[in-house]
């Protein structure tokens, strides 16, 4: 019995020409993935697992995410519009709990950083007139912002765990001299800040000479003019720096409630802790 391929055939034509391009070249793209997991299982960094299953489900998420965008990108109701990037932060928030997922009272520190930090930042630049209010610019540079935001989000709770495990018997010191449990951590913090703002102040640092970012890449491909654009991604980059900041100052005062009792105790186990 042979398989009729008349549906399918039908199904591909009704698709876009610029989509079928676009598939054609992200299944190309797919060999590097291969390439990229071989070189990992050689090198037996165990990241293989995550490689997959995170392109699997980031090409289903963006996809859908793209499916929307067509509708969100002609709104004009500013509730509606930080409706979806509330959303975002959230999701945002459960990503960095899943990512840290041994380390107990993660979502419940990144949730409110996540809304307070970006959220904040793009509030105040529509209302500056630095993003206009449209759905164009509010959903893809609020996504950025957030985007950074969790990053810096997991380092910094990465690291204070991490700190908190490896240098316990430093921190137990400063808070039997009288240090409070911020001070005790205080340099941990600044330097996950830190450290997760140093590729993006590198990139900044080569902006137009090493490298064009995505924002300024997406818009001069969308026909804008140069110009416009590297401002623009000047303006985000700026966004990005302010909301990481204040996320990485928030969400390390929230999660020093799971790392202190009442008592202002360590309750982080030692790394032999099973």
């Amino acid at each position: 019995m042979q398989f009729d391929f008349t549906f399918i055939q039908t199904m591909w034509d009704s698709i876009p020409t610029e989509i079928q391009v676009a598939l054609g070249r992200y299944a190309v793209a797919l060999v590097l993935l291969v390439a990229l997991l071989i070189i990992t299982k050689w090198q037996h960094i165990r990241i293989g697992n995550r490689l997959i299953i995170g392109t699997v489900r980031g090409t289903i998420q963006i996809i859908l995410m793209g499916m929307i965008l067509v509708y969100i990108f002609n709104l004009s109701n500013i509730f509606v519009m930080f409706g979806v990037l509330t959303f975002m932060a959230i999701f945002a928030a459960h990503t960095t709990a899943s990512n840290l997922n041994k380390i107990p009272g993660v979502f419940r520190a990144s949730l409110p950083s996540l809304i307070v930090g970006p959220i904040t930042v793009m509030a105040i630049s529509v209302l500056l007139g630095v993003v206009e209010p449209v759905g164009e610019y509010v959903i893809p540079m609020g996504g950025m912002v957030i985007g950074n935001a969790m990053t810096i989000a997991t380092l910094v709770i990465d690291r204070m765990w991490s700190n908190a495990q490896k240098q316990r018997n430093l921190i137990e010191t400063a808070l039997a001299l009288g240090a409070s449990s911020f001070q005790a951590v205080e340099e941990t913090i600044r330097e996950s800040i830190e450290s997760g703002l140093l590729p993006n102040l590198n990139r900044y640092a080569s902006l137009g000479i090493v490298s064009i970012p995505g924002l300024m890449s997406g818009m001069i491909i969308g026909g804008a003019n140069p110009v416009v654009a590297a401002l623009f991604q000047v303006v985000v980059f700026i966004m990005i720096f302010l909301s990481a900041v204040i996320v990485g100052l928030v969400i390390s005062r929230i999660f020093l409630r799971e790392m202190f009792n009442d008592r202002l105790q360590l309750t982080v186990p030692p790394t032999n802790s099973k």
